[in-house]
């Protein structure tokens, strides 16, 4: 399995390409349909590419966006990522490792899909008509919509993880914890590097792990936690003010979970 997102990419913008020439594709083909058509533009030692994917049902199919190709190749192993810009974070789309081609779109949680060479599809690949899609979703702002870094759909996304998390806690503890991110806390570089409901998730399991294992702490959680706020600071430095724990945790935190049950053994 290879992790989709990479930290740092540097494609350019995407009008730098207008008028660039291409060279012939290929298509790679999956199991169910699917397939992604692979435009190498020129000088083919910029490794830049227009890539293609249709039949998956997510929401780049049909789109045809920039890439850079990253060669992470060793003396024994042919690795190659085709990496683009995915709301605001690096993307790999194609992986490639020896022979096998690995296809990643969103919405299917990192699961790849299998694909390889289809000469009839690559036969009928006509480059010149794909770089005029490109050419025309550039320009009516489609690419750019996509790529760039969507700040209040990924809060949202994180809001809506934690949420549950809360109710497990919650139905686990008998309570009626309310909690949140304090989403002024997070940079957008921590929300576009870091699973931020995860960061805040300690104090939740925790609490549930507790309240699974005893009566006592069912019911002290009920009686002494009322509201839960997670933000990002620069240590692992919770408090715990009457009835408001206030969960602050940082980039290079490790063992929450762990950190967070001795301090509710102490405090609560």
């Amino acid at each position: 399995m290879v992790a989709v997102f990479v930290t740092a990419l540097t494609l350019g913008a995407t009008s730098s390409m207008a008028g660039a020439p291409v060279e012939a594709g290929k298509v790679y083909s999956g199991p169910e349909g699917e397939e992604v058509a692979v435009i190498p533009l020129t000088p083919r030692d910029a490794k830049k590419y227009l890539l293609r994917v249709k039949g998956t049902g997510s929401p780049i199919d049909g789109k045809v966006l920039p890439y850079e190709l990253k060669d992470y190749s060793t003396s024994s192993t042919l690795q190659h990522n085709y990496v683009t810009q995915w709301g605001g974070r690096g993307y790999t789309v194609l992986h490639v490792r020896n022979t096998n081609y690995e296809l990643y779109v969103p919405g299917r949680n990192s699961k790849e899909i299998d694909v390889s060479f289809d000469e009839k599809r690559t036969q009928a690949l006509k480059a010149e008509e794909v770089y005029k899609e490109h050419q025309k979703q550039d320009a009516d702002g489609t690419l750019k919509k996509l790529m760039a870094f969507d700040r209040p759909g990924e809060s949202a996304r994180h809001d809506k993880e934690f949420a549950e998390l809360l109710r497990t806690m919650n139905a686990a503890c008998g309570s009626t914890v309310s909690a949140a991110i304090d989403w002024k806390s997070v940079t957008d570089d921590q929300l576009k590097e870091l699973s931020i409901s995860g960061y805040c998730e300690a104090p939740l399991e925790s609490l549930k792990q507790l309240c699974t294992q005893s009566d006592v702490a069912k019911k002290t959680v009920q009686a002494r936690v009322k509201q839960i706020s997670c933000r990002f600071g620069d240590s692992l430095d919770p408090k715990l003010d009457a009835d408001r724990l206030v969960w602050t945790t940082y980039r290079d935190a490790s063992n929450q979970q762990d950190f967070a049950t001795k301090f509710f053994k102490t405090n609560l």
